[in-house]
């Protein structure tokens, strides 16, 4: 029972956003800090949470396969 709250809190801080390496929280951060009009505090951070996603959605790594489509003469 003493482990409760270790656990609890380890799943609050646990999430997508710390998987990010930090380039690509500052290139959020950049984008956001362009966009116009202003954008206030609570959408700035939405738009780079949302940026951070796009940017680390898990798309699968190559397979190393070569594509059906190439030119086979």
């Amino acid at each position: 029972m003493r482990y409760v709250p270790i656990v609890c809190l380890s799943l609050f801080l646990a999430s997508p956003a710390f998987a990010a390496p930090q380039w690509v929280e500052d290139a959020c951060w950049k984008a956001a800090t362009r966009v116009r009009p202003i954008l206030r505090p609570g959408e700035k951070e939405a738009y780079i949470t949302n940026c951070i996603a796009d940017w680390t959605a898990g798309t699968p790594p190559p397979s190393g396969h070569r594509s059906y489509n190439r030119n086979r003469y």
